[in-house]
């Protein structure tokens, strides 16, 4: 979410927390013959929020850090506050 834009489209923070509600049960109910029921699943969702000033995305994707066997790290950045939401 752009707070810039969303001015112009309305965005709100509501509909913010709307998406937030969507990613997590994404594949909910998503089964096909390719994709059969559990085989996907949203375990969790990292959310940043800018609280005080734009910080580049490039700097806000860098400070998450994600290993292979699905453990990471998160490095906080002054200015974006961080969500960690667990997904079902």
């Amino acid at each position: 979410m752009n707070r810039q834009l969303s001015e112009k489209t309305h965005f709100s923070d509501e509909d913010v927390e709307k998406l937030k509600k969507a990613i997590l049960k994404l594949f909910d109910n998503d089964e096909s013959s390719a994709r059969p029921s559990g085989s996907m699943e949203v375990i969790k969702v990292i959310w940043w929020t800018h609280t005080d000033k734009v910080v580049s995305s490039a700097k806000v994707h860098r400070c998450l850090k994600v290993n292979h066997d699905g453990t990471y790290m998160l490095t906080s950045i002054v200015g974006v506050k961080t969500e960690e939401l667990d997904g079902q």
